[in-house]
């Protein structure tokens, strides 16, 4: 799919969600957008509400009683995309090469990446953190940064959890289905059954597979698992109840406009989402893993602190 093929895709399902709100408002389903205390609109990770009289289950459905996904589309290779996928754009020297200031300041040479991000405010990324030192331009439209420093990992709730990959399934379309999205578990090489315990490597742990653990069935194949936060910060104070270290965390709102830069530190937990159609530009540079702060947030990450 082409950049202009996406664009044109998220428009037009950008378009729809707006429409399904304004028919359901219109209807009495909905009395108005939900907002945070910043203004900022909160969208449902599922909206399938539907105001026919003929759908007492409350959920959008089409004629067989299915719900109907609306699709939330982001472009976010995350994989040096610019320079390699999109090479042509990037070659017209539109964007720098580097930043020297930044060459200077890391000491670990000119970027690793350097991506392209395409999206709207139905998108929103969990927290997490990145092993890059980065800078984030925003081209046109606006990103929200949701920011909590490294010292805050005790208070975030981070875990470990299966993971697994989105895949829209068509199997069934060809007899007039609708397919749908659904996870397949993601799997370590085969060389790593021979493993014992649980060993990390950067996010990924190597679990031995066992009948029952959710992850595998066969001993041949090791379930793959990665280190996430569940709980969403942006939805203090109701998510405290479940999370109590939430409330101790330091979390800070950056908005960065249309030409604008954010620099975001290595390890710095972060939550993006868009307050409309954005486009934005990041260069990540290594960061130094033999640096004090590198040494300080390993030790903070394996401190265990009880709930009381």
């Amino acid at each position: 799919m082409s950049i202009q093929q996406f664009r044109s895709e998220l428009r037009q399902g950008r378009d729809e969600w707006y429409r399904n709100r304004r028919s359901r408002r219109n209807a009495g389903a909905i009395t108005r957008m939900q907002r945070d205390e910043d203004g900022l609109a909160v969208y449902p990770l599922s909206d399938c509400t539907s105001v026919s009289p003929e759908n007492k289950n409350g959920n959008d459905t089409d004629n067989d009683g299915e719900c109907i996904d609306h699709p939330v589309v982001y472009y976010s290779r995350q994989n040096d995309c610019l320079r390699t996928e999109l090479k042509a754009l990037f070659d017209l020297n539109l964007f720098p090469q580097t930043f020297s200031f930044a060459e200077e300041a890391f000491a670990t040479g000119p970027p690793d990446a350097v991506n392209l991000w395409i999206g709207d405010e139905r998108a929103v990324s969990s927290m997490h953190k990145d092993h890059y030192e980065n800078l984030f331009y925003v081209l046109s439209g606006e990103k929200v940064f949701t920011l909590c420093p490294p010292a805050d990992v005790s208070f975030l709730h981070e875990g470990e959890f299966e993971s697994g990959t989105f895949r829209l399934d068509r199997k069934d379309e060809a007899s007039g289905g609708n397919g749908g999205w659904v996870v397949d578990p993601d799997y370590e090489e085969e060389h790593a059954k021979e493993e014992q315990g649980s060993t990390y490597t950067g996010n990924a742990v190597h679990v031995p597979a066992r009948v029952g653990d959710n992850v595998t069935t066969s001993s041949s194949r090791i379930g793959r698992r990665v280190r996430w936060i569940e709980p969403d910060i942006e939805q203090l104070p109701g998510a405290a109840d479940r999370y109590p270290r939430l409330n101790m965390a330091h979390p800070i709102r950056v908005r960065v406009s249309q030409g604008e830069m954010l620099y975001l530190p290595a390890l710095w937990y972060h939550r993006v989402t868009q307050s409309c159609e954005t486009v934005g530009l990041n260069y990540w540079y290594d960061m130094r893993f033999n640096s004090p702060s590198w040494c300080y947030f390993n030790f903070l990450q394996h401190i265990q602190i009880q709930d009381t």
